[in-house]
């Protein structure tokens, strides 16, 4: 049975190559862990052996293996997030009176995994799959602006490029512009794009990598939410929230 410092260095190393997005060989991995070659070769060795690591036979990195990809795809990460988001997600609405809803994405699809709606009148309203709207949501720029040049490219050939309002980004090279600027500045936000009259901002939650896995939206009639200091209020509220589910839903790494 093995000791309980070699499995957090197991751990450790399954981490590093977790978030070494090109690969990471032996040496660049013993150096970020502070362990010796040999050490680190055999433990990569052994994940490779059994399917959660693999070593390219030219260059000798290692990237992450199938059973890794498929353990980060359990059923229950919906499940997870939306109950312990709930709460929080619950609070915001109540604290902006406004529509606020939770979204992730999945196998290439964006769905809605809480949605509370204002309790005003004049409201908006989201369905439970946005994919083939995401394009002009906040909450869904922010998560397209997290996938890989690859996975984009998919999504907008996947996608056709509707213009819902005289707004939308129907160019997808308008789009990859976009969806830069939303991961350089952290947030999203939307005038009159998916619907005449509604505006949104929203922002990512991360995991402990730093990774986008969700984001967390506030949507408003455009007259309400260009009313001084709203965009701001609403901005910083879900900056909070984001955080707090973070705290939450992920334990610190050590």
């Amino acid at each position: 049975m093995p000791s309980v410092s070699t499995l957090v260095k197991s751990l450790n190393l399954l981490e590093a190559v977790y978030t070494s997005r090109k690969g990471i060989g032996t040496r660049a991995l013993a150096k970020k862990l502070g362990l010796n070659a040999a050490t680190v070769h055999n433990i990569a060795r052994t994940f490779c052996d059994e399917g959660y690591l693999e070593q390219d036979p030219e260059s000798k990195v290692f990237t992450p293996g199938m059973r890794v990809m498929q353990l980060g795809r359990h059923p229950s990460f919906r499940n997870s997030l939306t109950l312990t988001a709930s709460p929080t997600v619950h609070r915001v609405a109540e604290q902006l009176d406004e529509s606020v809803l939770l979204g992730a994405i999945e196998h290439g699809r964006i769905v809605n995994l809480i949605y509370i709606p204002s309790t005003q009148a004049l409201r908006a309203r989201e369905p439970e799959d946005v994919s083939d709207q995401s394009y002009c949501t906040a909450f869904g720029k922010v998560l397209l602006a997290s996938l890989s040049p690859e996975d984009l490219g998919t999504y907008l050939k996947q996608t056709e490029l509707k213009p819902y309002t005289a707004r939308t980004l129907v160019d997808a090279n308008a789009l990859r512009r976009e969806l830069a600027r939303v991961e350089k500045q952290g947030y999203a936000k939307t005038i009159d794009e998916c619907c005449e009259g509604i505006s949104a901002v929203a922002v990512p939650i991360r995991n402990p990598w730093g990774e986008v896995t969700a984001s967390i939206g506030a949507s408003a009639p455009t007259l309400r939410m260009k009313k001084k200091g709203q965009f701001e209020r609403s901005l910083d509220c879900l900056q909070d929230a984001a955080r707090e589910i973070e705290a939450l839903w992920y334990k610190p790494i050590a």
